[in-house]
């Protein structure tokens, strides 16, 4: 084998894991397992995760009041897990597609820190020109509307859909949830959209028991933030590298 790949591996510096910590906006502690496995299964030996529930709030977030008590729970936690840990996080996961506290959270915690909606959102526009996204709820629809006019995207969206029901019963994966699923994808692909959004924590790693996918790509919002989290905690590191080897003397002429 040539010795160049071992001389530039060598040359690298050699760092830990990443560090993400995971806040799930609800209180539902089985919901904080399932995440946390599935961004452990997802990174593998590329970030260590710490997922944590909120302290307090809904179980599960299904209105503009409950965000607003959740965005409290979700800064709570955050500078509780901020303040004992034994090594500042890289990255930091709100795993709730409302994002309560975001820019709070981004405020108080020196670290990226990533939403499912604007994660997901954003992948979209890089995969199609308009995005649609699938959920569970009936108040959803008026408050994403409000996020992605914030985000100033609502010209690429061609739709929103709201399953009914309970977003937590969507979680058991059951086959009639599944199913339900998978129509609301190919309406929404009927509508106009050529990338769509699967959306929210219950529907977190859903892609796997769906009985059949659309013509489109489809995004699962949960994962669209864990990657971008990844990513941005990675050029984080990459620029500090950059920087501390530029200063290092024996980078310097003569030395």
């Amino acid at each position: 084998m040539s010795a160049a790949p071992e001389a530039i591996s060598a040359d690298r510096p050699v760092v830990p894991p990443c560090r993400v910590l995971v806040v799930n906006g609800n209180t539902t502690a089985t919901l904080t397992d399932s995440l946390a496995g599935q961004a452990r299964a997802f990174y593998g030996g590329a970030a260590h995760v710490r997922a944590v529930t909120a302290p307090f709030g809904p179980a599960y977030i299904a209105s503009r009041a409950e965000a607003a008590i959740s965005a409290h729970a979700v800064l709570a936690a955050v500078e509780s897990e901020a303040a004992r840990a034994e090594a500042p996080f890289d990255a930091c996961v709100l795993a709730c597609f409302g994002e309560p506290g975001i820019g709070a959270v981004r405020e108080r915690l020196d670290a990226p820190v990533v939403g499912m909606a604007e994660a997901s959102i954003m992948t979209a526009m890089q995969r199609g020109d308009r995005y649609a996204i699938v959920t569970v709820g009936q108040r959803w629809p008026g408050m994403l509307r409000e996020q992605i006019r914030q985000l100033g995207v609502e010209s690429r969206c061609a739709g929103i859909l709201a399953l009914p029901g309970n977003a937590l019963d969507y979680a058991s994966r059951s086959a009639d949830s599944a199913a339900a699923v998978a129509r609301a994808l190919e309406q929404a692909e009927q509508q106009g959209a050529d990338v769509v959004i699967v959306a929210g924590a219950a529907l977190a790693g859903y892609l796997p028991h769906l009985p059949r996918l659309p013509r489109v790509p489809i995004i699962d919002s949960y994962r669209a933030a864990l990657a971008q989290a990844l990513a941005l905690a990675s050029l984080e590191r990459s620029n500090y590298f950059a920087y501390t080897r530029s200063r290092s003397p024996s980078d310097k002429p003569g030395q």
